[in-house]
């Protein structure tokens, strides 16, 4: 993965989204790239990571009142997303 941004976090926050990032490759398969994985703060967590596969690009969200909670609405978001982003490079494929 490209990058990780983590706003001021302690050791242990750091490692766990490590394992987010993990936990994510190993939902999205050998074939796609993570790029980055990014968390806001603001009124609830957000976790956005960015992935690619080929020629196509997609960025999926997770969203919940703590960082767990984004987790694991990422991780059912990213199962469908999985879906959308194989059509998608399948069609950059063809098209090219």
């Amino acid at each position: 993965m490209t990058t990780m941004q983590v706003p001021s976090a302690s050791a242990a926050e750091q490692r766990y989204f490590e394992r987010v990032a993990e936990d994510c490759e190993g939902l999205l398969g050998p074939e796609i790239e993570l790029r980055s994985l990014e968390i806001e703060d603001n009124a609830g967590v957000v976790l956005r990571l960015k992935y690619a596969l080929g020629m196509a690009d997609w960025t999926t969200e997770g969203r919940g009142e703590t960082i767990i909670e984004a987790h694991a609405a990422l991780r059912e978001k990213l199962v469908i997303d999985r879906i959308r982003i194989g059509v998608r490079a399948l069609y950059k494929e063809r098209k090219s």
